[in-house]
């Protein structure tokens, strides 16, 4: 991990239109990440965590959401004007739910597919074939064949959130945000699909940026966590000295919860 900011978000809010009356969610927000660091933003459901990851995404207008004020720089440059062209290439999300957002009725290895040749036209079906099956086997689905020609029903949920890891690693990003990755997963699954972003982190030089609502997740697998709180981020720093030495009173609240679990 070096020092340069691959992302920075530079007073940042956002919120969505409900009945036509704007109502604001996000209240100036500021943040860092490093470059090959893996980053938590840490709180509660409502906290506005959500709302943050599909503002860098671009994808708020979806649910009639907008960015009414700040910046967003991706290297540097403006990410927000750029975003769409770049979306599922330089940055990629794993969105919380993989049965929302995997087509019922398409082929699982065809989605995968897709999400591959929108930014590769040149490749030949040998090399799009082999990309696939490379792509299967980092996120350890093993049985290529069978799970490439399988419809989303076919496949457990954790298959499934492995399916949505490959069509966001697949054109090699520079920044992989998991939103929520493990909602609805069993704990041994849980386990083994944030190990696996820890791994594709190191292997692919990763930039990871893990959106959760269990400080445990944040504690043990990031190396800089944002806690945010109503929208606004109460504290922000190395993970280590954040959960030893936490400075705000949620985040004392939080740490509180940490240390009945591990005892």
């Amino acid at each position: 991990m070096n020092n340069k900011n691959i992302l920075s978000i530079n007073n940042l809010s956002a919120g969505y239109y409900v009945n036509g009356q704007y109502i604001n969610v996000l209240k100036d927000i500021n943040l860092n990440i490093k470059e090959g660091e893996s980053f938590a933003i840490v709180g509660q459901s409502g906290s506005g965590k959500s709302t943050l990851a599909l503002a860098i995404m671009g994808l708020l207008s979806i649910d009639n959401g907008k960015i009414i004020n700040g910046q967003i720089k991706f290297n540097d440059e403006d990410l927000i004007s750029k975003v769409k062209h770049i979306r599922g290439k330089d940055i990629s999300i794993v969105l919380q739910d993989p049965h929302s957002y995997l087509n019922p009725v398409i082929k699982v290895g065809q989605q995968v597919r897709e999400a591959l040749e929108i930014y590769n036209i040149n490749l030949t079906s040998k090399e799009i074939n082999e990309k696939i099956k490379d792509t299967f086997i980092k996120v350890k689905l093993d049985e290529v064949e069978r799970i490439y020609n399988s419809y989303p029903h076919q496949l457990s949920g954790g298959q499934k959130q492995r399916i949505l890891i490959a069509m966001a690693i697949i054109n090699n990003p520079k920044i992989l945000i998991a939103d929520e990755p493990t909602s609805g997963l069993d704990l041994s699954v849980q386990k083994q699909i944030l190990e696996l972003f820890v791994e594709l982190r190191n292997q692919l030089n990763l930039t990871l940026v893990i959106i959760t609502h269990n400080i445990l997740i944040a504690k043990k697998f990031s190396d800089t966590t944002a806690v945010l709180l109503n929208g606004e981020v109460v504290e922000n720093g190395n993970s280590e000295k954040l959960f030893f030495n936490p400075q705000h009173n949620y985040t004392k609240l939080l740490c509180k919860h940490i240390k009945k679990i591990e005892n």
